[in-house]
């Protein structure tokens, strides 16, 4: 099915007929139960963080489990307003907006959520991101998931195609087909089509007309946004930086579900205090520690497990090359003509051609802004990091520790599943990886 439906035109659902029976009304209160207290416990660990700016403390109540944005958006819909929920980061959330709806980020970070999908599906080997996703809707375990009245789908890895259809036995699914091989003039082409039949679908939900204004007026309010998130990055690459790897990520993660236009309030508020803290020369870092890039497959908020580990084992987070980091607000939409085709291109252009995730070949993309950000960081070593199951990034380490071999640059490779089990096996790698670039660093 390419595009969502009226929930008259549904047909039969493919995976799950009797919703209600399938699970039991104890396994979904646990789920939810585990759920609230897996963030509690990020939320609490990240605020109890040494000389961490007070500004953080809003991103903190806006991520927690339903908590006020899961409010807000619950009172937005009983007024007749509708939910977009995206699975990748190469949704236009401006288009969205323009629209006249929400958008909420769905994919999961919560351990617990897996085992209600692990039961339907039974393939242990599959990404756990895609079946907490899953579960958190099969249970109604997740606030935020309940809230979206249609999904955005691009088919970027085969996890995430088929999570979407799944998801079709729950809300109508606008499918994306991504060009994976990008071949220029083409496949922008093809990828612009995409994202015009998107707006079509938009409208039909919406019962509103995507308007150049406010289309034009959504890009410049994220092309702010974006040069903001650029300049809190920018205050990393110093010797002290002003905030934690972690942090960075709690705030960026913020965006896709926030109210753009707060966020951009609030970010001006963070910035100004970590502007001071840079002047005083205050660190979130301890002297010494090994400056760290993190890579590989999404870290979605409260799946801190690796970034935390690093930052506690005497590491430093000073950048990343994530999905769900660095990369969801780096590049704004260039509006070099305001003609309505040009606009559309592009803002097509800018979620496509900067876009580095793993389905793409060739990817060289991903090398370029790598040694770019190695260098700008001056970053003393790599955290390679993929979940179980998440062949594209696999395959993808390969090359990067390769790449980065030829230069001398140290790279370890985690993989890791939705658990606290691996905990510690994972700690004394990182451990020892952090130790060994200290070592480097003195001689």
């Amino acid at each position: 099915m390419n595009g969502a439906t009226k929930d008259t035109d549904r047909k039969r659902p493919r995976y799950i007929s009797d919703r209600k029976g399938f699970f039991s009304a104890e396994q979904a209160e646990r789920t939810r139960k585990r759920s609230r207290e897996m963030e509690k416990k990020v939320r609490t660990r990240l605020s109890s963080a040494k000389g961490r700016a007070k500004a953080l403390a809003y991103f903190d109540e806006l991520m927690r489990y339903d908590g006020v944005r899961a409010v807000e958006l619950k009172e937005f819909r009983e007024k007749g307003g509708k939910v977009v929920g995206t699975l990748c980061v190469m949704v236009p959330l401006e288009l969205i907006e323009a629209s006249g709806a929400k958008h909420i980020r769905l994919c999961s970070g919560y351990y617990e959520p897996v085992h209600p999908a692990n039961e339907l599906l039974g393939d242990a080997g599959l990404c756990p991101l895609v079946k907490s996703t899953l579960g958190s809707k099969m249970v109604s375990s997740d606030p935020l998931v309940d809230m979206a009245d249609m999904v955005a789908g691009p088919a970027t890895c085969d996890g995430k195609m088929k999570l979407a259809e799944m998801l079709e036995d729950w809300v109508p699914v606008v499918m994306m087909n991504l060009p994976r091989v990008k071949l220029g003039g083409t496949s922008s082409e093809l990828w612009l089509n995409e994202v015009l039949h998107l707006k079509r679908k938009l409208s039909e939900l919406t019962g509103r007309k995507v308007t150049k204004k406010a289309l034009v007026e959504r890009i410049r309010k994220w092309n702010e946004a974006s040069e903001l998130w650029n300049k809190v990055c920018d205050l990393r690459k110093g010797k002290d930086p002003p905030i934690s790897g972690q942090d960075a990520m709690l705030v960026v993660q913020a965006s896709q579900s926030d109210d753009i236009d707060r966020w951009v309030v609030k970010v001006r508020e963070l910035l100004k205090e970590l502007e001071e803290k840079v002047r005083s020369g205050g660190s979130v870092a301890e002297k010494g520690s090994a400056r760290i890039l993190l890579m590989g497959s999404p870290m979605i908020y409260p799946n801190f497990k690796i970034p935390s580990i690093v930052e506690e084992s005497g590491g430093s987070i000073v950048t990343d090359e994530l999905c769900t980091g660095f990369r969801l607000m780096a590049d704004p939409v260039l509006l070099d003509d305001l003609s309505e085709k040009e606009i559309y291109s592009a803002l097509a252009d800018r979620y496509y051609f900067p876009c580095s995730c793993p389905c793409f070949s060739p990817n060289d993309e991903r090398l370029t802004r790598l040694f770019n950000a190695i260098t700008t960081f001056g970053v003393d070593g790599v955290v390679f990091h993929s979940l179980r199951g998440c062949h594209l990034n696999n395959l993808e380490a390969t090359k990067i520790e390769l790449a980065l071999r030829e230069r001398g640059i140290p790279m370890v490779k985690l993989e890791s599943e939705y658990d606290e089990g691996d905990v510690e096996q994972v700690r004394t790698r990182v451990e020892a990886f952090v130790e060994m670039l200290k070592a480097r660093r003195k001689k």
